[in-house]
């Protein structure tokens, strides 16, 4: 069954709106005349006033709106963001109205943006041997003046994430063509260059374009670079099943241990703090024994995906087992707020986080059951709480017991003054 986006509560517009428009919606509204002050209502409300949805008046938004999006997503990812206005320019937007519309049309936009099912969380695209340490100095450079299936197999081995540029440089060399190019779509297929379909089995791969050889050199290369394609698809797919748990699409124990070692390595180096955070789901077992597992999985799922909402691009969520999860607090860009430090950025996240899943609805709960769900959890931080992986997992989890002991809900930072 789908999982479909559910929240209930008020509507919140920003900017300059018809008065009739505004009135005519049925839930309770409220108006703010600037994005600041939609972060500031997201950041202060509680769980009994949701914000259902947030109509924004398309000229406060600028022509690279994705900040702006970003910003209101890692504050609340549940409301669904409208915007009203004539250009269709705000990829992130999940709802496009004209200026207008009218209250009944804006309901019915924002219901059946709502009954659209969410996708199951992917974690983000990176070279997963360089996040696991899996790095050697075997030697990838070709021994000689040319590339040969050798280097492409010693690619795929231990520099996967070139794969695609030496399989090309390789294509280029064989067949000497004027041109030769891997494109995503026929529209980006030169007038006078001949292209074939990227495909093994059902799986597509692109299109290789080349100007020079004929229609059936194109098909017979085609066919060859298809066939590495795959073989490097399927090694990627074979390594992230290794790492990856099934039920969440959060990584597992195996990648915590590997990813862990690898930065904390890297954090002693550059000489900057690494967090960990040990969390579980309060009283999770009564879930499933009053629900069902369905509903228990259901919980999972939603609340690693809250979690990769919240955290930053270069952080990881790792599920442990059952209802234990680990995050790496590991990106190393600086913090977003000026003046603020490692620790603090840390702290607001997984605090930001604890209440995302206080204000979540869980739909095979009952219509009753949002606010019931919280989770408990403990940081420790490198290198004050512990310089290797065992001893950091210990205080963390030791915190972790901590909160339990203080009454459940709660994120122990350190150790009480």
């Amino acid at each position: 069954m789908s999982e479909v986006r559910d929240t209930r509560g008020r509507m919140l517009f920003a900017g300059s709106f018809d008065p009739e428009l505004v009135s005519g919606i049925e839930q309770p509204t409220h108006v703010v005349q600037t994005l600041f002050d939609v972060i500031g209502e997201l950041s202060t409300c509680c769980a009994k006033e949701n914000i259902d949805a947030i109509v924004l008046d398309e000229r406060l938004l600028a022509s690279d709106s994705d900040s702006s999006f970003d910003a209101i997503r890692r504050i609340d990812p549940f409301p669904i963001i409208v915007v009203s206005g004539e250009n269709r320019i705000h990829k992130l937007a999940d709802i496009y109205v004209p200026q207008d519309t009218t209250s009944e049309r804006l309901l019915l936009a924002v219901t059946n943006a709502r009954s659209q099912p969410t996708q199951k969380p992917e974690p983000e695209e990176f070279d997963l041997d360089e996040a696991l340490g899996f790095t050697d100095q075997t030697k990838t450079t070709p021994d000689g003046k040319s590339l040969g299936d050798v280097d492409l197999v010693r690619m795929l081995l231990h520099d996967p994430s070139n794969f695609r540029t030496t399989l090309l440089t390789l294509l280029k060399e064989q067949t000497e063509w004027k041109y030769c190019e891997f494109v995503d779509d026929e529209t980006r297929v030169p007038h006078n260059a001949e292209f074939a379909q990227l495909r093994y089995g059902h799986q597509e791969h692109g299109i290789l374009v080349a100007i020079g050889p004929t229609k059936e050199q194109v098909l017979r290369w085609g066919r060859w670079t298809s066939c590495w394609l795959e073989l490097h698809l399927r090694h990627r797919q074979m390594k992230l099943l290794a790492y990856r748990d099934e039920l969440s699409g959060a990584w597992n124990r195996r990648f915590l241990s590997a990813c862990l070692r690898r930065e904390i390595n890297q954090a002693l180096h550059a000489r900057r703090p690494l967090t960990v955070m040990i969390f579980d789901i309060d009283n999770f077992k009564q879930y499933n024994d009053r629900f069902g597992h369905d509903a228990g999985d259901e919980i999972i799922r939603e609340v690693v995906r809250l979690l990769q909402a919240t955290i930053r691009k270069g952080d990881h969520v790792c599920r442990v087992g059952g209802d234990e999860f680990a995050v790496l607090f590991c990106d190393p860009e600086p913090p977003r707020e000026a003046g603020s430090n490692h620790p603090t950025t840390v702290e607001f996240l997984a605090k930001r986080f604890r209440e995302q899943v206080a204000r979540a609805h869980f739909s095979k709960l009952g219509k009753d059951a949002q606010g019931t769900v919280s989770i408990s959890g403990g940081l420790a931080t490198f290198p004050w709480d512990g310089s290797e992986v065992d001893s950091l997992l210990q205080k963390a989890d030791e915190r972790l017991f901590e909160s339990k002991r203080h009454g459940k809900n709660t994120i122990t930072i350190g150790k009480e003054k």
